[in-house]
């Protein structure tokens, strides 16, 4: 292997380059960051019900292609995604923001 690799798939292969290609693994860590958190069904609504709308929670018609009705409707939260490449590759939030602030190679 030459240079960074374009895909990490364990934790081992985020340290071993964190300590060999440290400004290409934290750019990578830092672009994870910004995916941990995504927009995910909480339940669909009952006929009647209104829903939560905010910055977190939002409601999603789902229409009819041909009459344009609504034929359903959900709320989602904007909340951790449990199956984020981030946690998939066994670091938290935390962890991965103290290693963005580490200086040079990893201790």
């Amino acid at each position: 292997m030459r240079g960074a690799p374009k895909h990490y798939n364990t934790r081992f292969d985020v340290d071993y380059c964190l300590e060999h290609y440290p400004a290409e693994t934290k750019a990578f860590l830092a672009k994870k960051l910004t995916e941990v958190k995504a927009w995910q069904v909480t339940g669909k609504l009952k006929d009647g019900e209104t829903g939560t709308t905010s910055d977190t929670h939002k409601v999603v018609e789902v229409k009819d292609q041909v009459t344009k009705e609504v034929k359903e409707r959900y709320q989602y939260e904007y909340k951790d995604d449990p199956n984020c490449e981030l946690f998939r590759l066994g670091y938290t939030v935390k962890e991965a923001e103290a290693l963005l602030k580490t200086e040079g190679k990893k201790q």
